[in-house]
């Protein structure tokens, strides 16, 4: 069954999958407090104190500027909960395209058929154990030995952050 959406709902899936709705500042205040501080301390100690001044100065400004989720936002996450209702209720789900920016509203059932068809017809093998970790440990070891990307003086902290940036 095909499903109509209104030009309210097209407009919001035409912007695409890469927009981001601004989020309330309860959300992720906690988070961006904390990340805040976690820059902080991989800066040389002598430096830390009026960096954490400059930021506690900013982090105050966003706080108290009062406008954390304008009238837009809040009808763009009412819209796009509506969305997901309809397309939960359907089976469906918005995929990118093949080609392009575009996004497409494909019924589940379809898009599993054609993702194992492209498996098959590719002779994809499935791998008999998860590589990642194996990976993970080579590129640790690497940048442990490459005084260039990580000096001996930082500690291995600053090269797990290295490479959950990577695979981010």
């Amino acid at each position: 069954m095909y499903q109509k959406f209104s030009q309210e709902k097209t407009a919001l899936l035409k912007i695409g999958l890469q927009y981001s709705i601004e989020k309330p500042l309860e959300k992720y205040w906690t988070d961006l407090i904390m990340e805040t501080e976690q820059v902080i301390r991989m800066l040389d100690i002598k430096m830390q104190a009026p960096f954490r001044i400059l930021a506690a100065k900013k982090l105050n400004q966003i706080r108290t500027s009062g406008n954390h989720q304008n009238i837009t936002a809040k009808r763009q996450i009412y819209i796009l909960k509506n969305i997901n209702s309809k397309l939960v209720k359907q089976n469906a789900m918005v995929v990118k395209a093949d080609k392009g920016k575009t996004c497409v509203i494909i019924y589940a059932d379809k898009y599993n058929k054609k993702v194992h068809n492209f498996l098959n017809e590719n002779n994809f093998q499935k791998l008999q154990k998860d590589p990642t970790g194996k990976y993970q440990k080579l590129t640790t070891k690497a940048l442990q030995h490459s005084e260039l990307i990580v000096s001996k003086k930082q500690n291995k902290n600053k090269i797990l952050l290295i490479l959950c940036f990577h695979w981010s």
